[in-house]
């Protein structure tokens, strides 16, 4: 398991401000953020990384944003999409892990900094607008190739080719892919239950699935396409 790349940045306009195609118009956000050699990871993230959507996104427990590196030629081979590493928005990218083999809680030691899994990514509509694909997001989210968030346990510099090493695995049943099952597809509320109750999940999706236990159900049209439609 290594970091192949890196991104750190601030948000930017996109699209053209003049355009009457909705998925083409202007939106601000850190999606597009520069590649980096290497940053230095604090509590909030890296230093120089911003958000645009502060509600939705950052914070203690998405201080950083990880993506599978091998989800790209999926990508591309699927949707003949023009994707790279970076094109998720991620702050690190990375090589020998994914959803089905990082599970919530796990402790990871990379470079300098020692970083734990919070919640996978709730898909939201603007890759989809980024790639011009209306139902990327919607996709992401039935396939399941969301990434996750790290909190930062212990800040420190980190590098492009740097070895993710696995310090410690708290819960063996509890895959980054079961998390999304259980948040998006299952009716088994003894299940959601027992998701909502681990200590390491960030709170927005403690929150989300006690909804769900309430016997709430998500319109996730807002968040997945947003103003694209």
């Amino acid at each position: 398991m290594k970091v192949q790349s890196m991104f750190i940045g601030k948000p930017k306009q996109l699209g053209d401000a003049n355009a009457t195609d909705k998925m083409q118009q202007a939106w601000v956000s850190a999606i597009d953020r520069d590649r980096v050699d290497s940053g230095f990871v604090d509590i909030l993230g890296f230093n120089g990384d911003e958000v645009a959507d502060k509600k939705h996104h950052g914070g203690v427990d998405k201080a950083v944003f990880c993506y599978p590196y091998a989800h790209y030629e999926l990508w591309r081979r699927e949707l003949n999409l023009d994707i790279d590493s970076g094109g998720f928005g991620e702050n690190l990218c990375v090589t020998g892990m994914d959803e089905s083999t990082v599970h919530l809680g796990d402790i990871f030691e990379i470079g300098e900094a020692r970083l734990q899994v919070t919640q996978p990514r709730k898909p939201c509509w603007k890759p989809a607008r980024k790639f011009g694909e209306l139902e990327l997001s919607r996709i992401t989210e039935e396939n399941g190739r969301t990434g996750w968030y790290f909190k930062v346990l212990v800040p420190g510099e980190i590098k492009v080719g740097d070895e993710i090493r696995l310090v410690e695995r708290l819960h063996n049943a509890w895959s980054i892919a079961r998390c999304n099952a259980v948040m998006h597809r299952s009716t088994d509320m003894s299940e959601v239950r027992e998701m909502s109750e681990l200590p390491e999940l960030a709170e927005t999706w403690k929150v989300s699935l006690q909804k769900k236990l309430e016997g709430h159900i998500e319109d996730s049209s807002r968040r997945i396409y947003g103003p694209n439609i």
